[in-house]
């Protein structure tokens, strides 16, 4: 399986992570419908459809103002690349 977003951010908040009891679990960890998306488990590489993840100890905006703000991520760009033509924007 390819990084899911909490391994390269190093966040700490996927199942299991450091600071899953003091700042919550990721919702991207745990949003099931988004699994194998570009590869990832559960919304690891699609969590800029996700609404409530996390970036450092900020929630993002909702889904409809997120995607424009997330293009410029360097794991947004990575999984961009990576995926290349098979990308799931």
């Amino acid at each position: 399986m390819k990084v899911n977003c909490w391994t390269f951010i190093k966040c700490g908040r996927e199942y299991g992570g450091g600071n899953v009891k003091s700042l919550g679990r990721c919702p991207a960890a745990t949003y099931t419908a988004f699994n194998q998306t570009n590869g990832g488990f559960n919304g690891g590489r699609y969590c800029w459809q996700i609404a409530g993840t996390f970036h450092e100890t900020d929630i993002q905006c909702p889904i409809a103002t997120k995607i424009k703000d997330c293009t410029f991520c360097k794991f947004y760009k990575l999984v961009e690349a990576e995926e290349d033509k098979y990308f799931i924007e």
